[in-house]
């Protein structure tokens, strides 16, 4: 149950798995509903119009700033934040559908940002945006010299899912995260080059070059996938939305905003973008014989 550092690295820095569904669109179309619908509420939040944004805000909506911030509606709105990506000209959209959920990318220069559009049953309602400004560390990440067992989330994580879906789209992000021979493969989809995931921004390469590192990494003391500290999960029948907060073993803590749907009977995670948190320290694990749970589950600031 654990998987080499290098191969965690390369699918948590680039993992977007987006698997573009038959009724997804590489670029929408500028009459698309959702596009027009995003830019209307794009300009009210960067006008402050609140009453008029909060038309096509979900109830649950959340927003992640590009600093790693994570604010609820009511917060969004005493900060006055604004969208980092407006609602101009030389903005670029990629969408992809998955039934009731409805994921879009929208980039201006080295800024992105992933809008988690959603179907209730009053209409469309953005339920998530996250937001990266892509540039290089600042610091330097740190690597566990000793193997790390993957307990969390390999085999429990601090959430329980409730519907018949959220349990799949779990139990296949688990296995995807396992480190088995071929189980991440499995889950993720092909087309890893189409857009930016994480904060440290760079070329993506391909699902191939990735399964080959993986093998490659092998040779090196194993270090588990990166823990989950906080789940939250909306399913809307066709898929699950998943935002998780995740320490990173040698690196910052993120937050994961995940799409999971299934695809010929397996679930799979379609998209995935990490938002670093740029006051968070590098962190790594206690060292087994060092940690006083036999697990050696222990996460500490590395200075």
């Amino acid at each position: 149950m654990k998987r080499s550092y290098a191969a965690f690295t390369l699918a948590c820095l680039f993992i977007v798995g987006a698997l573009v569904a038959l009724t997804s669109r590489p670029v929408a179309s500028a009459d698309d509903e959702i596009i027009s619908s995003d830019k209307t509420v794009t300009s009210d939040l960067s006008n402050g119009k609140q009453q008029a944004a909060e038309k096509l805000l979900d109830a649950d909506f959340s927003w992640i700033d590009t600093k790693g911030v994570m604010r609820e509606k009511e917060d969004v709105f005493r900060a006055g934040i604004k969208p980092t990506v407006p609602a101009a000209g030389d903005v670029k959209y990629l969408e992809h559908r998955y039934g009731n959920v409805v994921w879009l990318q929208v980039n201006q220069g080295k800024n992105y940002a992933a809008h988690f559009w959603v179907k209730r049953p009053a209409g469309w309602r953005l339920l998530h945006i996250t937001e990266l400004a892509v540039h290089d560390r600042d610091f330097k990440a740190v690597r566990p010299d000793y193997e790390v067992p993957c307990i969390n989330p390999c085999m429990s994580v601090p959430y329980t899912p409730v519907t018949p879906n959220e349990k799949a789209a779990l139990a296949a992000w688990q296995e995807q995260e396992s480190g088995k021979p071929g189980m991440w493969a499995k889950h993720i989809a092909d087309n890893f080059d189409q857009r930016a995931a994480t904060t440290w921004g760079g070329p993506r390469p391909s699902k191939t070059e990735m399964v080959a590192a993986q093998a490659r990494a092998k040779q090196r003391p194993e270090v588990a996938a990166v823990p989950a500290l906080w789940i939250r999960t909306w399913d809307f029948g066709s898929a699950v939305v998943m935002i998780a907060c995740q320490p990173t073993y040698g690196d910052k803590a993120y937050w994961a905003s995940r799409v999971f749907a299934p695809l010929n009977g397996t679930w799979m995670m379609m998209e995935s973008y990490h938002n670093y948190i740029a006051a968070s320290p590098v962190m790594t694990a206690v060292p087994l014989n060092e940690s006083k749970d036999p697990r050696g589950l222990a996460v500490v600031a590395k200075r």
